[in-house]
Parts: C-alpha cells; sequence; structure tokens
C-alpha cells in the first residue's frame, strides 16, 4: 500500500539489515611461508652484533633458534609472531644502531614481514588479512607447564631469555599490546609481567582483565627508578653487565700512573 501510494520509493535501494558486531563472520587470518622465516634466521643482524658485547655466541645462536629470529642483508633483525600451531602471522623488522637502540630517524626503520610480502607480489600490505599473536607464543605450546613471564618489547624478551632461560618468555609487542585478546594463549598458565617503567600502573589496572590466567602478577622491578623513566627490564640487565666489565683500579694502576705523571714515590699513601 505505501508503494502504491508513494511509487518514487521503489527507486531506493533494497533495505539490507547490518548484523551486530559479534554476530559478524570473522575474516580468515593470513599466514606467511614459514620457508620464508626459516631461510632468514641467523644472528647477522645489528643488535645480534651488539648484544655480542655481553653474551657468548653459543647463547646466541640458542636464543635465534629458540624465537626464529632472523636477519635482513641491511642487518635489520626480524621478530617472528608465530602462534601456538606454529603458523607464522607477521613479523616485526627493526633496525638497530651500534649502541643498541632502536634507530627511529630511518624510513623503514620499522617494517613489518607480511608488508613486503605482498609488496613482492605487487599488492598492498592491507591486502593480507592480519591478526597479529604474541612474540614467542609458540613457546607456550612447547614448554606448557613454563613460567610465562610477558614483557613489552621483543628486544627485552630475548635478552631476558638469555639470562633466565628457565622462564618462558614473551612479548606483546608495544605498550598498548597488554590487552585481553592477544594475551588470551595465556589462559591456565602463571604469568609474571615486567612492565616498563612508565606503563607499570597503567598494566597494573590492566592486568585485572586477564583473569583467565591462572595466576597474574606484576614485577616490582621498576620501584626504585626515577619519575619519568621509561626503562625496561633489559636496561637493568644490560647495564649490569657493563657494570661488571669495567676493570677495577688496582694498586698497579695507580703506581703505573704516578710513574707516568713524574709524581716521586711517597707522595701518595695506600691504605689496604
Amino acid at each position: 500500500m505505501f508503494f502504491d501510494e508513494h511509487p518514487q520509493g521503489k527507486e531506493r535501494n533494497e533495505y539490507r539489515p547490518v548484523l551486530p558486531q559479534h554476530q559478524k563472520q570473522e575474516t580468515k587470518a593470513d599466514y606467511i611461508p614459514l620457508d620464508l622465516i626459516q631461510r632468514s634466521e641467523s644472528t647477522g643482524n645489528n643488535l645480534m652484533r651488539y648484544l655480542g658485547k655481553f653474551f657468548p655466541q653459543p647463547d646466541l645462536e640458542r636464543v635465534t633458534k629458540t624465537y626464529h629470529l632472523g636477519s635482513t642483508r641491511k642487518g635489520e633483525i626480524i621478530f617472528p609472531e608465530i602462534d601456538m600451531q606454529g603458523r607464522c602471522r607477521t613479523g616485526k623488522i627493526m633496525q638497530y644502531g651500534e649502541d643498541g637502540h632502536r634507530v627511529k630517524n630511518e624510513r623503514d626503520a620499522v617494517d613489518w614481514i607480511h608488508a613486503r610480502y605482498m609488496r613482492q607480489q605487487g599488492k598492498k600490505a592491507s591486502d593480507f588479512h592480519l591478526k597479529q599473536c604474541l612474540f614467542g607464543e609458540h613457546l607456550l605450546t612447547e614448554r606448557p607447564d613454563g613460567m610465562v613471564a610477558l614483557t613489552e618489547s621483543e628486544k627485552s624478551a630475548i635478552i631476558c631469555a638469555l639470562v633466565f632461560p628457565d622462564f618462558v618468555w614473551v612479548s606483546c609487542g608495544g605498550k598498548h599490546g597488554f590487552k585481553p585478546d592477544l594475551c588470551k594463549p595465556l589462559a591456565g598458565r602463571n604469568v609474571l609481567v615486567y612492565a616498563d617503567a612508565d606503563a607499570a600502573a597503567e598494566w597494573r589496572e590492566r592486568m585485572a582483565q586477564l583473569s583467565f590466567c591462572k595466576s597474574i602478577r606484576l614485577s616490582d622491578w621498576s620501584k626504585g627508578e626515577p619519575q619519568g623513566s621509561k626503562r625496561d627490564i633489559a636496561d637493568l640487565i644490560l647495564e649490569e653487565k657493563k657494570r661488571k666489565q669495567v676493570k677495577p683500579t688496582t694498586v698497579g694502576d695507580v703506581c703505573r700512573w704516578m710513574a707516568e705523571l713524574g709524581i716521586p714515590k711517597g707522595r701518595i699513601t695506600f691504605n689496604v
């Protein structure tokens, strides 16, 4: 009756009901061929060269094999995201300088495996259906009974894995990555959270959303950090490594310096 009285209404587009968000069909995730990850696996990147100042090469090779860390021709490190089923979702490609800090002022200082993979095929990165996972997530399957330790950055996870290999170290890839959806694989696990100093308060509140963990608690490693600190647990570890590498001054050193400066014996007294 309405269209009889209003014939112009027939020209309108057909009405299609919109399903609620929870009823929408989820897009199937795409994956990166695992052989691409395996071919790039090596310690030949700038970050590993820097860590070689503090850790023996066999340890670096062990953690590289454990996390399937890769290297590019430019010396970038590849942090692959491999899920609990052993499928590679993507990987973060990052460049580090000689000081071990991330390079931030160069183009492509941070890139993604899936983006490069699509560009090689002449496609856009957005054509890849990406669903990220925790860095190191595949280790949850390999070590089902291990205590899990979660960090913000991938770099922190591998440095901590070098020092404390008894823990299963995983990373959420950033301050805002600490969220229930990404952390679902931690369900039923005992988890120790290592937040960066500037994220400790925020992460403490977010932990309430991860009630699916068997237990979860926040490390107090940053308790003594000064106000405004942005350091993480890896910074503390490397600082301690550097301190131990500093050679203590000996009496022999002082005597040699005295001779070089022409200071006569007896001018300086040593109290031992």
